[in-house]
């Protein structure tokens, strides 16, 4: 599960490395802040049902989809590219 910034908003995505595999969902600035202000994260509650449905199979994973670097050439104008995966940097060992 990936949360990446939004318009706005932050979107939930199910990914498997730098391929988005299915759309969560969305959670608004305005929602978040509402949950905060009564000690609930609508975030992980979103990313929860999301892991949900995964595994009961309500939600179908497109292993077709989009690699982070062409999400700025979806449809959706406020899909953010994922951050830079720490993990890929080169090594100071080389």
């Amino acid at each position: 599960m990936v949360v990446v910034p939004a318009q706005e908003a932050w979107q939930l995505w199910v990914c498997e490395e730098d391929r988005r595999l299915a759309y969560g969902g969305r959670v608004s600035v305005d929602e978040a802040i509402a949950g905060w202000r009564i000690g609930e994260d609508r975030v992980l509650e979103l990313a929860e049902e999301v892991k949900s449905n995964v595994l009961t199979g309500k939600v179908a994973l497109d292993h077709a989809s989009a690699s982070f670097a062409d999400a700025t050439m979806s449809r959706r104008d406020d899909v953010a590219p994922l951050p830079p995966d720490p993990r890929s940097r080169p090594s100071d060992d080389n």
